[in-house]
Formats: C-alpha cells, sequence, structure tokens
C-alpha cells in the first residue's frame, strides 16, 4: 500500500494535527476542517525530510472515499501535493494496535513518525512511544517520550523551520 517512497511514513492524525479547536473552516458535513496552513507546514517538512509517505490512521480513514468529509480531506492535501498512500486498520482507541499491523504488513518501512493528538495505547509498545509526536496542531508538536525516536527528532526540528 505505500507507494512513493516506502522507507518513510507519517502515520497521520487529522482532527488535533491540521486543526484544533480554534480552527473556523468547517467540512461540507459541517464538523471542524483542516487549516490551510497547517497542510502546508506538513508538506513543506515531508519535502524537507526527503519525502514521505502518508498513512492515515485517524477516524477520518472510517469514512468512505465518496463522502464529502473524505472528498474535502484529500482535495486540502492535494492543494500542497499531498496524498494518503494508506490507511491502518484497528478499532477505537487501539490506534497504535492499528500502527503496529500496518509496519508488520509492510517491512520495507524503515523509519516513521505518528503525529496525535491523543495518546491512545500507543504507550503499550516503547517503540510507537518514542515515535510519537502529540500535537495541538502540528506547529505545537512535542515528544511523547522522554527519549524519542531519532525520526521524531529529526521531524520536529524541521516542523519548528517553518
Amino acid at each position: 500500500m505505500c507507494k512513493r517512497h516506502k522507507r518513510f511514513v507519517i502515520f497521520l492524525d487529522v482532527d488535533g494535527v491540521l486543526n484544533t479547536t480554534t480552527t473556523v473552516q468547517k467540512t461540507p458535513d459541517g464538523y471542524t476542517g483542516i487549516d490551510d496552513a497547517r497542510v502546508e507546514v506538513l508538506a513543506k517538512t515531508i519535502e524537507k525530510i526527503g519525502g514521505a509517505d502518508l498513512v492515515l490512521s485517524s477516524d477520518w480513514k472510517e469514512m468512505k472515499p465518496t463522502d464529502d468529509d473524505y472528498v474535502y480531506l484529500i482535495s486540502k492535501l492535494a492543494l500542497c501535493g499531498l496524498s494518503i498512500d494508506g490507511q491502518t486498520q484497528d478499532q477505537m482507541y487501539k490506534r497504535g494496535e492499528g500502527i503496529l499491523k500496518f509496519l508488520k504488513a509492510h517491512p520495507e518501512i524503515e523509519e516513521y513518525v505518528v503525529l496525535d493528538d491523543c495518546r491512545f495505547d500507543f504507550q503499550k509498545d516503547r517503540k510507537l512511544w518514542e515515535h510519537l509526536l502529540l500535537t495541538n496542531g502540528i506547529e505545537n508538536a512535542q515528544f511523547a517520550s522522554e527519549t524519542p525516536a531519532v525520526e521524531a527528532i529529526v521531524f520536529r526540528d524541521y516542523l519548528k523551520l517553518f
């Protein structure tokens, strides 16, 4: 499912990463929208690190590709040259489990970062915890772990440039 880079993957949550409670834009269905500036920060950071695949770990993955809000998400990402390259499969509040399954199914992935505003079950796996950047908007990403993985450190440092 990873098609472009295969080496570096960003597991992307949407709410709390590409928007916050202060976001004024709305989706077609009336939910909190996506901030163009945050998508741009993500795109510039991905460019700076040399490219990455985006794997949707957000609840937005539960939508059908034809749903208005999903089409909206895809169009917002496309404005900055981004696309969804895959998605995790998990049950509610077991987002980490879904990421671990995805990583196991794709051994070609060498490096990854998890962008999420919630802790879910990430702390159950030390490596996931070390790769997690907790966000309140992508520009406010912080390390979850006291000993973050190198990829998380580099990614956050690049985020701070924009």
